[in-house]
């Protein structure tokens, strides 16, 4: 009697194993949905070309597994820096007004990285290895400006899912402690109260093949992370060679907060969290009721007549950034 039981259970898992690979073997398979041009955002506000030049100079900061990213540094006389992550499928030459200011009215030297995967690094760096490196990428960032800049204070702020990433950041007690961050027009993940469907039209997603993937990480089978599942629509114009096409599975995961309640929940930071109420992507009436459990430590402020991309150059913004800054 018992082998006959045992002989069922070893039966039933198996045809369970079974099942659950081929769900999981359709879902990475299944093909990408038709990406479709449409018009999303003004792209015109951010466009490099019409940017007054600041004074900056180019630096490859080595990281932990020994390669060099690429980061443009706003020097100041300010013993403060304010580490500045750009968005996603973008790198950090249009974050070049905001930075330029800050450091200009000696604020903050300000650092933007091209993230891993972005921007100057595509070339030999055109993905993350794994989730959370990232992260990691950030703290040897953040030693960097100890180091070589002699920053006393430092500051991690990011737009748009630069801005996710920095409330992963921050709500990780384990990682290198800061001193104030800012996050403007954070993406806090696709489940958020807070985004727009598809980000108001900013990517075509493969939802099946994401489901399946986050499937075989449940099981703790990261070997087919690589597989891309999300894809950018930005017009031709803007299409750059140093613009992302894709994120892989790993990439898209890692930049944006790993769970936005608990993160939000976590936070212990002093921050101050900007979105402007003509957000293309975002709802930004939700956002105060989003950042409520921490709201002893953030500062959400909505900004009128402000777009989603514009908010890196508007002026009351800047203002606000370094009164920030400076308090």
């Amino acid at each position: 009697m018992m082998k006959k039981n045992l002989k069922r259970v070893i039966i039933f898992f198996a045809v369970n194993i079974c099942l659950f690979l081929i769900t999981v073997f359709v879902l990475i398979n299944w093909p990408i949905p038709k990406m479709e041009k449409i018009e999303n955002y003004d792209y015109s506000s951010i466009d490099t070309l019409s940017v007054k030049s600041f004074e900056k100079h180019e630096k490859w900061i080595k990281m932990r597994d020994g390669n060099n990213l690429f980061n443009e540094i706003y020097p100041s006389q300010s013993k403060t820096a304010l580490i500045l992550i750009h968005g996603s499928g973008s790198e950090s030459r249009y974050l070049e007004t905001l930075a330029g200011n800050i450091s200009q009215d000696n604020f903050a030297t300000v650092i933007t990285p091209d993230l891993r995967g972005h921007g100057r690094n595509l070339k030999n760096q055109s993905d993350i290895k794994y989730i959370g490196q990232l992260e990691e990428d950030i703290e040897d960032i953040i030693m960097f400006s100890r180091d070589s800049l002699n920053a006393k204070k430092i500051i991690l702020a990011g737009h748009s899912s630069g801005g996710g990433l920095v409330l992963r950041y921050i709500g990780n007690s384990n990682l290198t402690k800061i001193d104030k961050a800012v996050m403007i027009a954070p993406y806090l993940g696709h489940d958020a109260p807070t985004v727009k469907p598809e980000s108001g039209g900013w990517v075509t997603i493969g939802v099946k093949r994401w489901v399946g993937l986050s499937m075989l990480n449940s099981i703790g089978v990261q070997n087919f992370n690589g597989k891309p599942v999300l894809f950018f629509n930005r017009p031709e114009a803007y299409d750059d060679s140093l613009q992302n096409k894709s994120y892989s599975y790993r990439m898209a995961v890692n930049f944006a907060p790993k769970d936005y309640e608990k993160d939000i929940t976590n936070l212990r930071t002093r921050s101050l969290v900007l979105v402007g109420t003509e957000d293309e992507s975002f709802y930004s009436g939700e956002f105060k009721e989003v950042y409520s459990p921490a709201s002893r430590y953030t500062d959400v402020q909505i900004m009128d007549n402000v777009n989603h991309l514009n908010i890196v150059k508007d002026r009351d913004v800047i203002e606000k950034i370094e009164e920030y800054i400076s308090s």
